[in-house]
């Protein structure tokens, strides 16, 4: 009579363990983060920190152009290929995609730098903007190459360790720079390449480890229809990834130019605190991604529905509670930022309604690629960006922050809307 309970919960803890693992993992990098933008703007000042994160911005964008998909393209395909036995086709999947970021890296590295003279002159306006862009172009690769081999780890179905490296350690290591001393741009700049390199050695190492898991193995699961080219794979989820990086920056980007500066401060820092359910999100969407791939490898439907619907409980009970406090105390929340941001309340509680139909239809857009529909998820994505735009041109300018969180809102919804309606059309024997 009192075996049966500690059974339940040790199979409780593995299913969401490995859950909590990432998202720890993920609050090691919101404090790491959260530590160096405000003791980074402290030893900067208001003058460098503003090129500072001008080119942490840039390094985002240009980091994700230089993975061109491979990243999330690698999890399916090293999880798929597992699934089914095939050790040296992931191993291959793998090389081909390390080589693709590594020369992708190179070329966007070598662009950024020839033309960092002509972007501080005629896009910035700023010729002092030019050596803090030439010294940002040493991040590229690094932090391109450590987000490819943390999702490696993801595909091995190593998900705490894979989030650490691509997200929790290069802020850790970078704010303890700062700690130790450096409070320079160019020292500030110099810390970020290496922490990035720092973290995609220490990913290397954890590779290395699985090594022996890329040869070929029986299994019982017919291996089914071959994958397509890792390329294939990673072509239409390169829109996705630019597209997902770029867009939460266009309504703020218009309500800079249509708002005061007050209304951008307070609305920023809202949009930042909504984003933390889209954190908790992708860190446990993150960890199921690998057994959302080889589920639907191996044609285990009912395996797979079970899945998706676990990781859906989850994302609802980590993430519900933090939207209610957005919900009901949207000026306390603000007010503990600091003063004055809480004219942002009513735009707060927009964001978190939208926040909320993602958090109780989460995770689909994830399920698709790994199912190998990328293409829909890209239309989808696309659909996105030709909503967000219209909401922010039309409602922006006579109603300011308001117009902005509505279009933030709907965009969060409307992907996962329509990733959910996708996935029960596609696979409905998968949700």
């Amino acid at each position: 009579m009192t075996a049966t309970p500690p059974r339940s919960f040790a199979a409780l803890v593995r299913t969401y363990g490995t859950y909590a693992g990432a998202m720890l993992a993920r609050g090691l990098e919101l404090v790491g983060k959260l530590g160096l933008y405000m003791l980074g703007a402290r030893a900067l000042g208001v003058h460098d920190s503003g090129y500072f994160f001008l080119c942490l911005t840039l390094v985002g964008v240009l980091a994700t152009v230089s993975r061109g998909g491979f990243e999330r393209a690698v999890v399916r395909h090293l999880a798929a290929e597992l699934a089914v036995g095939k050790g040296r086709a992931a191993g291959h999947a793998f090389l081909v995609g390390l080589g693709a970021v590594l020369g992708l890296g190179l070329a966007v590295t070598a662009l950024t730098a020839a033309f960092a003279q002509p972007l501080a002159d005629y896009v910035f306006r700023d010729p002092d903007a030019a050596r803090p862009l030439l010294l940002s172009t040493l991040v590229i690769l690094p932090q391109a190459t450590c987000y490819f081999i943390g999702n490696a780890l993801l595909g091995l179905h190593k998900g705490a360790a894979g989030q650490l490296v691509q997200n929790g350690l290069w802020p850790v290591l970078t704010l303890a720079a700062v700690v130790a001393g450096v409070s320079s741009l160019d020292g500030l700049l110099y810390a970020l390449a290496a922490a990035n390199v720092a973290a995609t050695v220490v990913g290397a190492v954890l590779l290395l480890r699985e090594r022996h898991r890329f040869v070929d193995t029986h299994t019982d699961t017919p291996p089914g229809a071959p994958l397509p080219a890792l390329w294939r794979t990673a072509a239409p989820l390169s829109v996705v990834e630019i597209v997902q990086i770029l867009l939460p920056s266009l309504p703020v980007l218009l309500l800079a130019t249509f708002g005061l500066p007050a209304q951008v401060g307070a609305f920023s820092v809202a949009n930042r605190i909504s984003m933390l359910v889209w954190v908790v999100s992708t860190s446990i969407g993150s960890v199921a991604a690998p057994s959302f791939a080889a589920r639907h490898r191996q044609g285990q439907w009912t395996e797979l529905r079970q899945l998706n619907r676990r990781v859906r409980l989850a994302v609802a009970v980590f993430g519900t509670p933090v939207v209610a406090v957005m919900l009901l105390a949207p000026s306390e929340v603000l007010h503990l930022v600091g003063p004055g941001f809480e004219i942002a309340a009513t735009a707060l509680v927009i964001l978190g309604v939208g926040q909320l139909v993602y958090c109780l239809l989460p995770c689909q857009e994830i399920v698709l690629a790994m199912a190998g529909h990328g293409g829909v998820l890209r239309w989808l994505t696309l659909g996105q960006t030709v909503v967000c735009l219209a909401l922010c041109v039309l409602l922006i300018p006579p109603f300011g922050m308001i117009g902005a969180a509505i279009a933030t809102a709907v965009f969060a919804a409307q992907l996962a809307i329509g990733a959910s309606l996708m996935v029960r059309k596609l696979m409905p024997q998968a949700f």
